[in-house]
């Protein structure tokens, strides 16, 4: 059954707010997790309401394979980071990740079941399970702007997430192609990229944290400290874009993020 028919109501929930023991030690420059577009729509919903619902979709970046539990994938995260942020605000982010799903097929659960429900925000995780599969670039692309272009016309704002560094990316023809339709999309249509693949790349390269360890036994798939520092960081953008965007609530009081380097999954649960 199509969740349009039955209602998000079930998928949002509450999730308790993160405490400090939680968070991973991971940074990124400003060039690589500063938003070039506002985040308007949430903005205004950020400074009405007290519920603010956010939907990831996605796939199984976004479900969670290689996670130690649901509530160490990255939707549920970003969940706990944004309320510890906003403290008085309660984020509601439904986890709409599915394994192995292309662009196409998200595009048509985008349309009939997210749509419909409203969500202030859309995280929209796509790109590595078409350009393995070879879609076209092009076809791509255009399911790109089909999304945005719904999502613009219904008034909900939307972050596009790119696909994540891996070492055997570089045998994936044209693999860095779709990264960049995505930026280009997202810069065409004045909409927000979170640049995973860049970042990921900066956290090792930098010496934060080994390959070995943002990535699950598959070295494919993302583990628990990459989620916690997927989560933070985009937690880190979103916040720094509404404070840019006036007549948002802002974070006032809140203590700064103190990563922990002694993070462990059981402190997730």
């Amino acid at each position: 059954m199509a969740l349009a028919a039955i209602g998000l109501t079930a998928v949002f929930h509450f999730v308790p707010t993160a405490n400090a023991s939680e968070l991973v030690a991971c940074d990124a420059p400003g060039v690589l997790n500063t938003f070039d577009a506002p985040l308007r729509g949430l903005a205004r919903v950020v400074e009405r309401s007290h519920e603010i619902r956010v939907v990831a979709l996605g796939s199984s970046s976004t479900e969670g394979t290689g996670a130690s539990s649901k509530q160490a994938a990255y939707p549920a995260r970003f969940d706990r980071e944004m309320d510890r942020r906003f403290p008085g605000k309660d984020f509601q982010v439904a986890n709409l990740g599915k394994g192995g799903e292309l662009a196409d097929a998200m595009l048509t659960r985008l349309v009939r079941d997210v749509i419909p429900t409203r969500p202030a925000l859309v995280l929209w995780q796509t790109g590595v399970n078409d350009a393995i599969s070879g879609v076209d670039v092009e076809t791509f692309r255009k399911t790109l702007l089909s999304g945005v272009s719904a999502l613009k016309a219904a008034n909900i704002d939307v972050v596009l997430v790119d696909p994540q560094f891996y070492p055997r990316s570089a045998g994936v023809a044209r693999y860095e192609d779709y990264v960049a339709v995505m930026r280009n999309v997202a810069h065409e249509q004045g909409v927000p990229v979170f640049r995973r693949y860049a970042i990921m790349q900066h956290l090792i390269s930098s010496g934060q944290h080994p390959v070995e360890e943002l990535l699950w036994k598959d070295k494919f798939h993302l583990s628990d400290v990459a989620y916690g520092c997927l989560a933070e960081l985009m937690a880190e953008a979103v916040e720094a874009d509404l404070k840019r965007t006036p007549g948002a609530v802002m974070s006032a009081g809140v203590a700064s993020r103190t990563p922990i380097s002694g993070w462990s999954p059981s402190s997730a649960h």
